[in-house]
């Protein structure tokens, strides 16, 4: 008889554990909070707004149906809100005498950041990744904004529809 309830209360554990342990993906909006800057890095205020529209604008086209947040927006009622977060590891703002040149399309901004994915309301976080891409449109390689959608996407974080 002892064993019922030894077995019960393991059972009930198990679920507690796990219900606690799930989040609310997929989320139906996000939150592109603003990346701050390492230890030494210098990361100019413009670049932290235009890395926060990079990833908002990239994350608007995988998920079309998402609602995007910045910082400081009410999160809608009823939504999940996955928080996009980060800091920015290095920093290379780009020269823009070599981004008028013609070919490797040179010159680009990039920014290397260690992005974290959690949720809104309990701040779990559910990911961390280190990221390294463009932030403006010039400039070869793939914008850090595609790349951290793409994240999102394959860890299957926010709602596709």
């Amino acid at each position: 008889m002892q064993i019922r309830p030894l077995a019960l209360a393991a059972v009930c554990a198990v679920f507690a554990t796990s219900a606690a342990g799930q989040s609310t993906a997929p989320y139906s909006a996000v939150e592109v909070d603003p990346f701050v800057a390492d230890q030494g890095v210098a990361f100019p205020a413009d670049y932290q707004n235009a890395l926060v529209e990079n990833i908002a604008r990239e994350t608007s086209v995988v998920f079309n149906t998402a609602i995007i947040l910045r910082e400081g927006d009410a999160a809608p009622f009823g939504h999940a809100v996955l928080r996009i977060s980060g800091t920015v590891v290095k920093f290379k703002p780009g020269n823009g005498a070599k981004r008028s040149l013609p070919g490797f399309g040179a010159g680009g901004t990039v920014v290397q950041a260690e992005v974290r994915f959690a949720d809104a309301s309990t701040g779990q976080v559910l990911l961390i990744r280190e990221v390294k891409g463009r932030i403006d449109s010039q400039g070869a390689g793939e914008s850090i904004g595609r790349k951290i959608a793409r994240l999102c996407d394959a860890n299957r974080f926010v709602e596709s529809h």
